[in-house]
């Protein structure tokens, strides 16, 4: 039996979004703050009903934002805090920075 339906050459294959594809984290975050469009949040639906590691993602994201708004005491690692300390507060003019590295040259 042979299909009466053939693909049309000069239309691009539909993208789909494939079950063994990964939520990434900036959509997790937007998924679990309700700011993903009902497309997004539909095609998230399904993909989480199937993968275990991205349903797991959101558990956590939940728990964490639920700590952050929550007013939880929290504590970070001394390492993770030495390193913030490392962090600049100034601002730095990029323009003229870059004009002397370029004199230096």
């Amino acid at each position: 039996m042979t299909s009466s339906i053939v693909p049309n050459p000069e239309r691009p294959p539909r993208q789909e979004f494939a079950a063994t594809e990964h939520l990434a984290v900036e959509a997790v975050v937007a998924y679990v703050d309700n700011e993903l469009s009902p497309m997004a949040t539909t095609r998230a639906d399904a993909h989480l009903v199937l993968c275990t590691r991205c349903s797991e993602e959101v558990v956590n994201q939940v728990r964490a934002r639920s700590l952050l708004r929550g007013g939880a005491q929290m504590s970070a690692p001394p390492s993770l805090l030495g390193q913030l300390s490392q962090i600049p507060t100034r601002e730095i003019d990029v323009r003229r920075a870059g004009r002397s590295n370029r004199r230096s040259r």
